[in-house]
């Protein structure tokens, strides 16, 4: 107890300097605040003005790499003089489990004796810090326990495995989820280059685009943001958006110039996600989990594999791919598209599954090592980016469902909004004429209307209810 009680008091002191580090780059200067921390400060500020409310456990769960401990380090940095440096700790379980062999229950335990107080006798606000929650398995017990026993504890935590932070009755019942997602094409520039993104812009768009009655309206609407969507692009290098598809998805990542570093930096990601955040689920047998990066590497060159063909191409049975599916899924390293219809074509025909983060995908592909190879897969990793940021809008909030159409040339998403509203979706690099979407729309009557991704200019196809959208709009959604 005295090794652990000597280390909450190094962290109370040193927390805000080794912090900083996360925060600011080697000159000094500050990184920019992704949108998710406006969520999260809100509830931090609600708590600290007003100790009663009711919202204070939060939990920021997330792909490896995305910037969760940057979020809770920016968040900690600009409150922790305001509420005093023994009433707010900083504590990341991977160093706490592995370096210092110990664990958040005996963490808290000695952080009470360092209060002197129980939680229970709190009579001031707590603020508790936790990163890399899914290193210590009993996590959200012990977190449980500390919320139930006193009203006057915040605590905010992060962790790379999804699949343990979702899946605890414990932590859904009371805890607020805060997805962090890979970063949108407007933040990668925000940490690029200082470029900010025009206010309400992307709300504007993503509202005329899904939520117009037809695609008149939609068009009509888009086209009143077109002066606005000109000026920014004017000022944004255009090879940026290739530097964006191939690694700007991952935060850490834009601050590294050398590629082959990235794809280096990305693959021992990977290889934590597969070895240490999916083994600990305990599923899987050493055999299976040395398949996984094998089932990566297939859908990075071709996202709609069959389950039975990935069973024999990889001499595994098919219950096991579709449980490595199942896992990279909850994982959120893959977003799954089902193919539309009954329960029975979904059983039938393959998902397709789009890599959540374009990077991975790209890391995969360069293995391949040549330009070629990205030249013809940037479909697929634009792909990726409509799915990642549909996922995002509508899906991780319950606001809607990803499908596509699995007929031939048929529409590469279909999105459902509340249940009710249809919208077909093409997306592509080069010229779109809109047939995938039209092929869709003539089997699905009641499709509201459809959308064309790609770099043709914005236009409306009246006659078939249909709206080209440009990739210069929706990457500044």
């Amino acid at each position: 107890m005295e090794e652990i009680l000597k280390y909450i008091q190094n962290q109370l002191v040193q927390a805000p300097y080794r912090l900083k580090s996360y925060t600011q780059d080697e000159h000094g200067k500050k990184y920019p605040q992704r949108s998710i921390y406006i969520k999260v400060d809100k509830y931090f500020r609600d708590f600290l003005h007003n100790p009663s409310a009711r919202d204070r456990w939060i939990i920021i769960p997330g792909l490896r790499g995305v910037g969760k401990t940057t979020v809770l380090a920016q968040l900690f940095l600009n409150h922790y003089q305001e509420v005093g440096d023994r009433r707010i700790l900083y504590i990341s379980l991977d160093e706490v489990v592995n370096i210092l062999g110990s664990s958040l229950r005996d963490i808290l335990a000695a952080y009470e004796r360092i209060l002197g107080e129980s939680f229970e006798k709190l009579t001031k606000p707590v603020f508790i810090f936790i990163d890399e929650a899914q290193y210590d398995p009993k996590w959200a017990s012990v977190l449980k326990s500390v919320y139930d026993r006193s009203n006057k504890v915040f605590i905010m935590c992060s962790g790379s495995s999804a699949v343990s932070l979702q899946t605890n009755p414990d932590v859904i019942r009371r805890a607020i989820f805060e997805k962090l997602f890979p970063t949108s094409f407007c933040e990668f520039l925000m940490i690029r280059d200082d470029k900010y993104p025009v206010k309400n812009l992307k709300k504007n768009i993503k509202d005329a685009l899904f939520g117009s009655v037809s695609a008149q309206d939609a068009y009509n609407k888009l086209k009143g943001y077109e002066q606005s969507v000109i000026n920014f692009w004017a000022q944004v290098d255009r090879n940026y958006l290739d530097e964006y598809l191939k690694i700007g998805t991952l935060p850490f990542a834009i601050r590294i110039k050398d590629e082959a570093r990235v794809y280096q930096t990305i693959t021992l990601l990977l290889d934590k996600v597969i070895n240490q955040d999916v083994q600990n689920l305990g599923r899987f047998d050493v055999k299976t989990i040395g398949n996984i990066k094998r089932v990566l590497f297939l859908l990075a060159e071709s996202e709609v594999v069959s389950v039975q063909k990935l069973s024999s191409t990889l001499g595994v049975s098919v219950n096991t791919i579709s449980g490595i599916l199942e896992v990279l899924e909850y994982a959120e390293l893959l977003v799954r598209v089902m193919p539309y219809g009954s329960n029975s074509r979904k059983v039938k025909k393959p998902s397709k599954y789009l890599f959540m983060s374009s990077a991975m995908r790209s890391a995969f592909l360069s293995v391949a090592g040549n330009e070629q190879m990205f030249a013809t897969q940037r479909g697929h990793l634009v792909e990726d980016i409509v799915a990642m940021t549909l996922y995002r809008e509508f899906v991780a909030s319950s606001r809607g469902a990803l499908n596509y159409d699995s007929s031939k040339a048929g529409a590469d998403f279909i999105l459902i909004i509340a249940e009710k509203n249809i919208i077909p979706i093409e997306v592509g690099m080069g010229e779109k004429t809109g047939t995938q979407v039209r092929n869709t729309m003539k089997k699905i009557k009641t499709a509201k209307y459809g959308v064309v991704i790609s770099r043709s200019p914005l236009a409306l196809l009246e006659d078939a209810n249909v709206i080209k959208l440009p990739l210069d709009y929706f990457f500044l959604m």
